[in-house]
């Protein structure tokens, strides 16, 4: 059940500065879809993109391409409705195999490799467990329990991580959650956004799992923000308790068109992505505007 209704209005700048003579920046920004717990009021970007797309994971992204230019700004706005939810999860079952979502979201992917050290790892985690709730529990209280936050990272994807030493930020502890639930054939994908505090005006960066139950449709679960408050595993497991914007579904999104030989990559797609021939500096920021006002 959605509850507790809040308008937002975000500002979001990208800057590229000391470009230099004939450099080149071409760059892909997601933008954000109305969907679940989100409305999107109104969005605007400047200057326009050259083009757009959206990928199998529903996600619209925007391209840009500059040439011989000296600093430039991309600045878009986005006014949202945002709702917290509550679910009570009962008794549920896995999605036929015959749904196209079903088939995608079990997949074995880039970052969310199914190792046979973590197939392992998930059997033995769950060989007490019969009902798929249960299933879920015992991965989401695992993780919650035995991850230790750690940023930066090394080394992405969950193949990279020491399963008797486990240690990430935000976007390894929602990776780790979703492929032990794809392995099981519970569909589950990550989503990368932001979490907004109204009481102290703050936007932040964060990384959360989804899964898909056949009962509810898509819900939240965030094993690293159970690990940071107290009673945290019951306000995170399959419910929403403060205020998310998503801007990316998964993982492994395209680049169209794709990256040329002699550009190098500079930052992922949260929620700009962007490579230029020749080095440049480049800082964004993401506020809320009128913060009182939320």
């Amino acid at each position: 059940m959605k509850y507790s209704s809040k308008k937002f209005d975000i500002e979001y700048r990208a800057k590229f500065t000391k470009i230099g003579k004939n450099n080149q920046i071409r760059a892909w920004i997601a933008q954000p879809l109305s969907f679940g717990c989100q409305e999107i009021e109104s969005f605007s970007i400047y200057p326009k993109p050259k083009s757009y797309y959206k990928d199998h994971q529903g996600n619209k992204i925007l391209y840009f391409r500059f040439e011989n230019t000296k600093d430039l700004e991309i600045k878009m706005n986005i006014k949202v409705t945002l709702w917290k939810e509550k679910i009570k999860i009962k008794k549920e079952n896995i999605p036929q195999a015959n749904i196209k979502l079903f088939n995608q979201y079990i997949k074995n992917e880039k970052f969310l490799e199914q190792t046979a050290q973590i197939k392992r790892l998930t059997d033995k985690i769950t060989e007490n467990d019969e009902l798929v709730l249960d299933k879920i529990k015992s991965i989401f209280n695992f993780i919650s329990q035995n991850f230790k936050y750690c940023y930066p990272v090394k080394k992405r994807g969950v193949k990279n991580l020491n399963l008797n030493d486990l240690k990430g930020d935000c976007g390894e502890y929602s990776s780790l959650f979703v492929t032990m639930c794809r392995i099981l054939k519970i569909p589950a994908k990550n989503n990368t956004g932001f979490v907004i505090s109204p009481k102290y005006k703050k936007i932040v960066e964060h990384g959360w799992a989804s899964i898909y139950l056949k009962s509810y449709g898509w819900i939240d679960f965030d094993a690293q923000y159970a690990t940071a408050e107290k009673n945290g595993a019951k306000k995170y497991f399959g419910q929403r308790n403060d205020y998310r914007i998503i801007f990316t579904n998964g993982f492994n999104i395209p680049l169209k068109p794709s990256i040329p030989k002699n550009f190098k990559s500079v930052q992922v797609l949260q929620p700009i992505f962007f490579i230029s021939k020749q080095k440049t500096q480049f800082k964004d920021i993401i506020k809320l505007k009128n913060p009182d006002q939320t």
